[in-house]
């Protein structure tokens, strides 16, 4: 994007911002005072981050350093202080899920089982545990501790199974490992078993991608989540080309992909359940972002408090450190008006592209007017229909809110973890 063009996508943000929460909320990070704490909380989720990778993913913009077994316990013994650190700020608050993301957790899966154990003494676990898993990690081991840890939703990071794409995105496993993965997955008696699959790669035509949401759920996964190359950057995509067979992917051909996997999963029973999920009807819904709330566990972990968003340290030694000396490993802050509150709680709702009517009432109060204003032009262009109190995003209306996303929601999350990747205690950092 050109500078002409950047400036104007800062101006349109800025008036948006200006017009839905006004100009009382800072839309900057800042380093959190030494005295603050977090307030106490009554429910939440936990996201526990496992930062350790045998093998670097190159699109993967998350926190991860090279797995090494003695760098294991340390991990272990910060995330149960954190753990610990958490409880005795906001209380023994009611957990309504548990997600494990990475990293690669099943590189640690014992030390993720006593993290758990903990939680369920400083909490009320009443939800599910959802863990990512990793096609050459699984195996019946793996399912067996899977299985004694209480999880109940996996996802498999299969990406492709066409050998040309795995090599595109630098997967140097076959094809068959990630077959086996989730066929054993599959039969060993998980509530939901997602399998993650990325379209508009370079040079993929549109037939693999209908062949690999074929192979997917022939293996048997009852959620299939579709997303491009580049959806998460993380630093400045220049950084990214030193591949020269990679580049974003071309508006058309992401549009045609996207297009034909709504029609197959339409056709198959996979109904939609966010902009690029699809699951079969009876199976709980696997997802690693929709939480109106959670409490962050491990480097890089965010938190969404009632009064705002905080974001831990990306250092692992910093992260280590800080909750060692039983201080809160929390890098920055922005605290939330009530109005931003409540308009943050609508874009999840956006993005699950299902929004009860009704509810706009309950959390929006008399700012409800202003979002009925927004659906009811998004109805009229296509984008939205209004049927039985809901307002639902159409194939259509999917499609571009997760556009929107790439060019606006995450560019700023570009920025601020460029930022914190930079620093593992920034002063500030604008957005």
């Amino acid at each position: 994007m050109n500078i002409s063009g950047q400036w104007l996508l800062h101006f349109i943000t800025r008036t948006i911002r200006r017009y839905l929460v006004g100009p009382e909320q800072r839309w900057v990070f800042e380093r959190p005072s030494q005295d603050w704490t977090p307030q106490p909380i009554q429910r939440t989720s936990i996201y526990l981050h496992v930062p350790f990778c045998r093998h670097f993913c190159l699109y993967c913009p998350y926190t991860k350093v090279p797995y090494r077994e003695s760098l294991i316990e340390p991990y272990t013994l910060a995330a149960i202080a954190e753990v610990n650190w958490w409880a005795d700020a906001i209380g023994p608050a009611e957990i309504t899920s548990i997600y494990i993301g990475g990293g690669t957790p099943t590189l640690a899966l014992d030390s993720v089982a006593r993290v758990l154990q903990l939680t369920r003494k400083r909490f009320r676990l009443t939800g599910d545990i959802c863990i990512e898993t990793n096609p050459a990690d699984v195996n019946p081991e793996a399912i067996k501790r899977l299985h004694d840890m209480g999880v109940a939703l996996v996802s498999l990071g299969v990406e492709s199974f066409q050998p040309e794409s795995l090599g595109v995105i630098g997967r140097d496993y076959k094809p068959i490992v990630a077959e086996r993965a989730l066929a054993l997955l599959a039969e060993s008696y998980f509530a939901s078993i997602n399998a993650d699959l990325m379209f508009a790669l370079p040079g993929q035509p549109v037939g693999d991608v209908i062949a690999d949401l074929s192979l997917a759920a022939r293996l048997g996964a009852n959620q299939i989540t579709a997303y491009p190359l580049f959806t998460f950057p993380y630093t400045s995509v220049g950084k990214y080309l030193r591949l020269s067979a990679v580049c974003m992917p071309d508006l058309r051909v992401r549009r045609m992909h996207y297009q034909a996997i709504s029609a197959w999963c339409v056709e198959h029973g996979f109904s939609r359940v966010s902009v690029w999920g699809f699951k079969l009807d009876d199976i709980p819904r696997y997802s690693s972002v929709t939480r109106d709330g959670y409490i962050g566990v491990g480097p890089g972990a965010g938190s969404h408090l009632p009064d705002g968003f905080v974001l831990n340290t990306f250092d692992l030694d910093s992260w280590e450190q800080a909750v060692r000396e039983r201080r809160a490993a929390i890098a920055l802050r922005m605290p939330f008006t009530p109005k931003m509150s409540s308009w943050w709680w609508l874009y999840w709702r956006f993005y699950d592209t299902r929004i009860i009517e009704d509810d706009l009432d309950v959390v929006l109060g008399y700012e409800a007017h202003k979002a009925r204003w927004w659906l009811r032009k998004m109805e009229k262009s296509g984008l939205v229909v209004h049927r039985g109190g809901n307002f639902e995003l159409t194939e259509s209306g999917a499609f571009w809110l997760h556009l929107a996303q790439n060019y606006f929601a995450l560019n700023y999350v570009n920025t601020l973890w460029t930022r914190a990747r930079q620093e593992p205690w920034p002063l500030a950092v604008a957005i």
